[in-house]
């Protein structure tokens, strides 16, 4: 039985279309709370949005660049 995905490209694609977006609702989200009445109550949602998109976007590109790195490496 072969250890590697049988369509690697697949996986990938399927991460990149969940960072971006991402990027877009963190971007929304930033819209949203900038040009819109945000009431205090809904302040810490806000931020715990933020941050959840946050790190799906930097778990993606910063396994990119890890990768990128160990292969410069080799």
């Amino acid at each position: 039985m072969s250890d590697n995905h049988p369509d690697p490209e697949r996986y990938w694609r399927h991460r990149r279309r969940l960072a971006y977006t991402a990027m877009g609702a963190l971007l929304f989200t930033l819209a949203c709370a900038l040009f819109a009445p945000v009431r205090e109550a809904t302040i810490p949602l806000i931020e715990s949005l933020a941050w959840a998109f946050a790190v799906i976007v930097i778990g993606y590109y910063g396994n990119n660049a890890i990768e990128a790195f160990s292969r410069s490496k080799k």
